[in-house]
């Protein structure tokens, strides 16, 4: 329910009740006709809070089911996002192990020239 739908409900709630309560006690009636104008308001206010808990639980299943779809939606580009750092770190981490290896053959390459020259590698 929204936070204005609150307000409203809560301010037809106060205007009824104090409209209700005015009525009665200014109103030239019998002891059983104020009794009865007394039970037709409360049915009439028990019937309207009804309504009102009926449609705030539609309210409240529409926001649940939202916040469901939102909640799956978030889940999946999380793992979304887990798949492309997973293939981004397998990338580096190829790429690591080819530097790795084309630096094993330059330092092989380069001891086979100073080998080959008759000096020794300087440390």
């Amino acid at each position: 329910m929204s936070e204005r739908g609150k307000g409203e409900f809560w301010a037809f709630v106060a205007g009824v009740l104090a409209g209700g309560i005015a009525a009665l006690l200014y109103a030239p009636a019998k002891g059983s006709e104020t009794r009865e104008k007394i039970r037709e308001t409360a049915g009439e206010l028990k019937s309207k809070g009804g309504e009102l808990a009926v449609h705030a639980r539609e309210e409240a299943g529409r926001v649940i089911e939202s916040g469901r779809q939102k909640l799956d939606e978030t889940k999946q580009r999380i793992g979304e996002a887990g798949q492309k750092i997973d293939q981004t770190a397998h990338r580096v981490m190829d790429r690591i192990e080819e530097a790795r290896l084309k630096g094993g053959q330059k330092i092989e390459q380069l001891g086979s020239k100073l080998a080959g020259s008759g000096e020794e590698p300087a440390e």
